[in-house]
């Protein structure tokens, strides 16, 4: 079964490297979505395995908030990818931890989010 991985990005050129490398990976890339709020409500229908998480994202909620709705009310597990992870560190750590900072390594990527989905 393919594991299905939700890209939350607001920049374009970073949302399509993610979604390369998970590709290219054997995941099923879901989005990328540019807001917290899309992020909430498609992970509410599509249900998938993991999100990758940016921090600062369009809209009025930020990815601190969404990854807090993701873990523990849809119980999906997160993985933080954003140039801002260490302003936010200390907000996520209850929620996820897989905080990765920008730019990312194809091969870091891929296995912290391995590392993620088996635990």
């Amino acid at each position: 079964m393919v594991q299905r991985i939700l890209v939350v990005e607001d920049e374009a050129f970073i949302a399509f490297f993610l979604d390369a490398v998970l590709t290219d990976a054997g995941f099923e890339v879901i989005g990328p979505v540019d807001d917290a709020r899309a992020a909430i409500r498609v992970a509410r229908e599509e249900r998938p395995d993991l999100a990758l998480m940016d921090i600062r994202l369009k809209g009025d909620l930020d990815g601190v908030s969404a990854t807090r709705t993701l873990v523990q009310t849809l119980g999906v597990p997160v993985v933080v990818v954003s140039a801002n992870a260490d302003q936010a560190r200390d907000d996520l750590r209850p929620l996820t931890r897989h905080v990765l900072g920008k730019p990312v390594a194809g091969d870091e990527l891929v296995a912290t989010v391995r590392r993620a989905l088996a635990a």
